[in-house]
């Protein structure tokens, strides 16, 4: 039996022209809304978050997340799970991409649109497997909880 922890590949954050192709690829045709969706949650878990520039990291396997582009540490605080968790940059970034992908795969879901709710579930999916093994994996899952 192999219970070795999986080798962390950290995700690529990209710069330039690649930029422009990032969010559309990540999700789909209602990119602007989930952009939105994005820095909306970020404002809601975030304390001391009040806007600010994006990075966007792209996955070994595929998918990918926002992040808040300071490398600062940021609390997380969600009185709907009693999360209070203090996570770095990218790790904030993960847990607030997860929470929208899961947002609106449901919304799509219960609209009938099968494409996007699938693309979604996809992106989600892939963004769990990378989170498994993040050094920073214990807080996620508690934020995500």
């Amino acid at each position: 039996m192999n219970i070795a922890t999986p080798a962390f590949e950290s995700a690529r954050v990209l710069d330039g022209y690649v930029r422009l192709r990032f969010l559309p690829a990540l999700f789909g045709d209602d990119f602007m809304r989930a952009e939105n969706n994005v820095c909306l949650y970020a404002s809601r878990y975030l304390t001391d978050y009040d806007g600010g520039v994006w990075d966007f990291a792209q996955l070994p396997s595929g998918g990918g997340f926002m992040k808040p582009a300071s490398e600062e540490t940021w609390r997380f605080v969600n009185p709907e799970n009693h999360s209070d968790v203090r996570l770095s940059s990218e790790a904030a970034g993960i847990v607030i991409t997860s929470l929208v992908l899961n947002h609106r795969s449901w919304m799509y879901d219960r609209h009938d649109d099968t494409e996007l709710c699938a693309l979604y579930c996809r992106r989600h999916l892939q963004l769990t497997d990378y989170t498994f093994a993040h050094p920073e994996a214990a807080a996620i899952f508690a934020a995500l909880d």
